[in-house]
């Protein structure tokens, strides 16, 4: 009986504890700014933890609206400021060492932007998810710790996307070149149309799906899967694959294997005017 009380002490304790982290001097926090677009060459966000959501606006202004909590009534969780014509959007987290118990969503930060107005959309994420719907700019730059991001609808010169941990799913999208550095975070790239793909991971799978025929697309992992496949089979291609896992299967119309070893496959299609290699020194290689 005493075991029983004892367990249920500690129960209490810790749900007590988990609500007071959630309510013990938070309030809620509103704030939204506009910019004249025509005025603004880049957006840099600088993020913690708050969620960030990009998308298309009707409108001739960039607009940002922050919805979320606050620790602390003395200062906001997300400033906004403007430095000639960059705009530097920063979250950081509040309360100290209590920060980190916070549960649930912290908050969100929508970015509005009108088509082919921005130059430089650059991000510095740390925890928060991303989402991208829509958007059209020349250079996108994604530096992200752990957070997942969806893209979907991108429109871009070029895209830039390093993540140490979290998921990328690039979607539906039209970028001049794409690359993509990954650690353990898997790279999701669905009917992305691109000449130019460089992407690299050391433990996360790739799967480029629904391909369409570029100059060049090239994949490397360390230990992760890789699996292409295309929307239209290709016309003129050449093929490297590699796999110290002997684990390679090629299933392309028209594919003339000239050279197969336990790990590699060579092969053209057509004139291989244009390059598929891939690579990867344990993960198996698919590509149909």
């Amino acid at each position: 009986m005493r075991k029983i009380i004892s367990a249920s002490l500690v129960l209490l304790t810790v749900a007590g504890l988990a609500m007071g982290c959630q309510g013990v001097g938070k309030s809620s926090y509103h704030h939204e700014a506009s910019f004249e677009a025509k005025l603004i060459e880049e957006i840099e966000i600088n993020n913690e933890s708050w969620e960030i959501e990009f998308k298309r606006s009707d409108s001739s202004n960039i607009i940002i609206a922050c919805d979320g909590k606050r620790r602390d009534n003395k200062s906001a969780p997300v400033t906004i400021d403007q430095e000639g014509k960059k705009i530097v959007v920063t979250q950081k987290d509040q309360g100290g060492a209590m920060a980190g118990f916070t549960f649930g969503k912290k908050g969100t930060i929508y970015i509005s932007i009108p088509d082919h107005e921005v130059n430089t959309i650059t991000l510095n994420n740390d925890a928060g998810d991303i989402k991208m719907k829509d958007v059209s700019a020349q250079n996108i730059v994604f530096t992200n710790h752990s957070g997942s991001e969806t893209i979907e609808g991108l429109s871009a010169d070029k895209g830039e996307f390093t993540s140490k941990d979290g998921d990328l799913k690039l979607k539906d999208s039209s970028l001049n070149e794409v690359t993509v550095t990954t650690g353990s975070g898997g790279s999701y790239i669905t009917d992305v149309t691109s000449p130019v793909m460089n992407i690299t991971s050391t433990y996360g799978e790739v799967a480029v799906k629904e391909n369409e025929e570029g100059k060049l697309l090239r994949v490397e992992t360390q230990s992760g899967d890789i699996a292409v496949s295309y929307k239209t089979p290709p016309a003129s291609l050449k093929l490297t694959a590699n796999s110290n896992s002997s684990d390679i299967s090629v299933n392309l119309d028209g594919f003339k294997e000239q050279h197969r070893t336990e790990k590699t496959v060579e092969g053209t299609i057509g004139g291989a005017s244009h390059i598929l290699e891939l690579r990867s020194h344990a993960g198996t290689i698919t590509v149909k």
